[in-house]
């Protein structure tokens, strides 16, 4: 699925992908495991919730994120080659730009 739009990100492009805590959150689980299906990546986001785990409703927010990944996302990450994604049954991986986006994470959490 994807679809290299240049050689390099507008900021723009940047600031609004980057603008999405589930999107930060799937770049840090990224960071350290490299590979994941969107189920995989829903689980890891739950688990570093305490308010989600430490509830009854982790099973449902897990699917509710797992849904967001795989339609809207993961799709929206992919198409800007930060991460490599071909469907909800396939691991995700760092794209192209995926260093580009982890960057400028680190830049902002850098900030006072």
């Amino acid at each position: 699925m994807s679809h290299s739009q240049s050689k390099s990100l507008e900021a723009e492009t940047i600031w609004t992908l980057c603008s999405n805590p589930t999107r930060q959150s799937v770049l840090d689980v990224l960071r350290t495991v490299e590979r994941a299906t969107p189920e995989e990546l829903a689980h890891r986001l739950v688990r570093s919730d305490r308010d989600l785990e430490s509830d009854d409703s982790g099973p449902t927010a897990k699917r509710t994120i797992t849904i967001a990944l795989i339609h809207s996302h993961l799709p929206q990450l992919d198409a800007h080659d930060v991460v490599d994604y071909q469907g909800p049954e396939t691991a995700v991986t760092p794209g192209e730009h995926f260093d580009d986006l982890v960057s400028v994470l680190d830049r902002l959490e850098d900030r006072p």
